[in-house]
């Protein structure tokens, strides 16, 4: 019963102090069940209709203009190792980042470098099916990065981190390396004009302007990244033959 309520206790706190890394995690796991349940496989779970229909296939969406997968693509894993690596990356990440920038922000943050992962995919991964939280994760990291730098934070053991991760994205067959690299420079981006560039501001500026101008800058990333993803879409070589 003690540990019962020491589990529900943490659990609850999580919830409490990190809850858009909580609920992240949480949707993750819930998409990874309903393919599993679709597709009767713990393993096999990329055979699911709802995986087909939402993971990146670049030729997919720019034939039949299925945009929506650059965002659902992050929420979808092939099999289970996959699915707990991110989300342990994710959870670790959660716990330096959220509390300390807020919440908003970091569900900013998240968002922009799955988007940023899916727009590299479009130009540099156009014939695979690509899926994964992976691109926001490394988004995540080179916004910790950026953040530490602003706040004069050591950057060692991020920096370690990041290298460590660009390493095995080369090395590792299958992993997707223009989603991590893509991922990777949004976040870093989105976390200078959210989180970096509001503390270069003078103090006449106010707290006010601060936020206007950090979430305008956002929202001209975000048209960036979405502009570059229809570019490649839009030039993408007719020779790519559409999956049935």
């Amino acid at each position: 019963m003690t540990t019962q309520t020491h589990s529900g206790g943490a659990v609850s706190r999580f919830f409490r102090l990190q809850p858009v890394t909580a609920w992240l995690i949480t949707a993750n796991l819930a998409v990874y069940a309903a393919t599993v349940a679709q597709s009767r496989s713990l393993l096999a779970n990329h055979s699911a209709a709802l995986f087909q229909a939402t993971a990146l296939y670049p030729p997919v969406v720019a034939a039949r203009d299925e945009w929506w997968r650059l965002m659902t693509s992050a929420f979808q894993h092939f099999g289970p190792m996959h699915l707990l690596l991110n989300m342990y990356m994710l959870w670790i990440l959660g716990l330096g980042v959220e509390r300390s920038i807020g919440h908003a922000r970091f569900l900013a943050l998240y968002l922009v470098s799955a988007l940023g992962g899916s727009a590299a995919v479009m130009f540099y991964g156009q014939n695979a099916l690509t899926a994964g939280a992976s691109g926001a994760i490394f988004g995540l990291m080179g916004a910790y990065a950026i953040v530490a730098m602003s706040m004069r934070v050591d950057v060692k053991g991020i920096g370690i981190l990041l290298i460590l991760n660009i390493g095995v994205s080369f090395l590792v067959p299958g992993v997707s390396l223009a989603a991590h690299l893509g991922g990777l420079l949004v976040g870093a981006l989105g976390a200078l004009v959210l989180v970096a560039l509001p503390r270069r501001l003078p103090r006449r500026v106010g707290r006010g302007g601060r936020e206007a101008v950090s979430w305008l800058g956002y929202l001209v990333l975000v048209a960036i990244v979405a502009a570059a993803a229809w570019y490649a879409a839009d030039t993408m070589s007719p020779g790519f033959v559409l999956r049935g």
